[in-house]
């Protein structure tokens, strides 16, 4: 039976990671949990990945809100409660103690046009409510426990499932999961630009999708090697390749057509002109990865018009995409290896080592463990 909202447990100490600014070494810092509220979920944090966006943060590229916050926004955890009227996850799924969930701690208002839209990560009120405010307890990963409020999106996990093979990707797939969404139809050939989390992911959703050449660009080489595991046809090196060899390379493949889908998951502004131009007649440009910073590029919008060029944008995740994911690593994580790609595990006050560990590109996916 869930464990009621009202009753006490004054020995539940969690510790939680705060960040007061670009520069300041984080502060691991101890509250005490109180039971969930109504309508809250209390999980124990099992595993928190660690996004390609946490670098950007600590080194003031992603701009500080000027106020000491929680984060960690892609989690595995363990119910531990839940409050009053809660009896399923966001999706409707009976939910009890005991069950494992996925949750991204970004959490949208639900009603302005942008959550209405499904676009979540634009909501009119997300400057407020992310970063979370350092101010107790709250649905951050990088800690102990999470308390998660009724609007996050909260999916219930198999106990079948391994939760390494769901946070394999951390956000990278809900979010690249919401942009194939934008970008409509998958067509025969796919060029994803970049290896990382959201480019592994780009790749098999290509392939789930029935591309037939999948094209792959980036480094390192075990990264490649994971990208033709997951589906590429074929794929290019970074290292010792210039994006002319790149551009004759990639048209050579497509029969001198051009991609009909390019995918930027790269996250450097270097792969906005590169993608530009290899775009085939028709061709729809997916940017996903450029996020932080500033960045410029000239556009030839002739080539825009007489190509019937697309150019796409997508931030972030529809909340149904946690679902998708849990269900895609059902259905593939173990004849994929899903869990192998996590390949990098710290503690929690270890924090910033993990994420100087993803700055360096090591490995392919690195988590936290509160409790390793």
């Amino acid at each position: 039976m869930p464990q009621a909202a009202t009753e006490e447990n004054a020995t539940r100490v969690g510790r939680s990671i705060v960040f007061h600014g670009p520069g300041i070494p984080l502060e691991l810092r101890q509250w005490d949990i109180p039971n969930p509220g109504s309508g809250e979920y209390l999980l124990e944090v099992v595993l928190a990945g660690v996004c390609g966006t946490e670098p950007h943060r600590l080194s003031g590229e992603v701009p500080a809100p000027g106020r000491p916050v929680c984060f960690g926004h892609e989690t595995v955890g363990r119910v531990v409660a839940l409050g009053h009227g809660v009896t399923t996850d966001y999706g409707g799924t009976p939910l009890a103690v005991g069950d494992l969930a996925y949750f991204l701690s970004v959490v949208p208002c639900g009603q302005c046009p942008a959550c209405l839209a499904e676009i979540p990560l634009i909501c009119d009120h997300y400057g407020e409510t992310w970063p979370i405010p350092a101010l107790g307890p709250n649905a951050a990963g990088f800690q102990d426990y999470a308390v998660v409020p009724a609007l996050a999106p909260l999916y219930r996990i198999p106990e079948s499932v391994d939760p390494e093979a769901v946070i394999a990707f951390g956000c990278a797939m809900p979010t690249a999961i919401t942009g194939f969404r934008r970008l409509g139809p998958v067509p025969d050939s796919v060029v994803v630009l970049g290896t990382g989390p959201v480019g592994l992911a780009s790749t098999l959703l290509a392939a789930l999708g029935g591309a037939t050449q999948i094209i792959a660009v980036g480094d390192p080489a075990p990264r490649l090697e994971i990208a033709k595991r997951l589906g590429a046809t074929h794929t290019i090196p970074l290292t010792g390749t210039t994006a002319s060899e790149r551009r004759a390379t990639i048209f050579e493949l497509t029969g001198g057509r051009g991609a009909a889908a390019v995918i930027e998951a790269a996250g450097h502004r270097s792969a906005f002109p590169e993608g530009f131009e290899l775009l085939g007649k028709g061709g729809r440009f997916l940017v996903m990865g450029l996020f932080s910073g500033e960045a410029t590029a000239p556009i030839d919008p002739i080539r825009i018009n007489n190509l019937s060029l697309h150019i796409l944008g997508t931030l972030g995740n529809a909340p149904d995409s946690l679902k998708e994911t849990i269900d895609i690593a059902i259905a593939h994580g173990d004849r994929l290896g899903f869990a192998e790609l996590v390949t990098d595990r710290f503690p929690l006050e270890e924090t910033e080592a993990a994420i100087a560990n993803v700055a360096s590109g090591h490995g392919i996916k690195t988590v936290v463990l509160p409790r390793p």
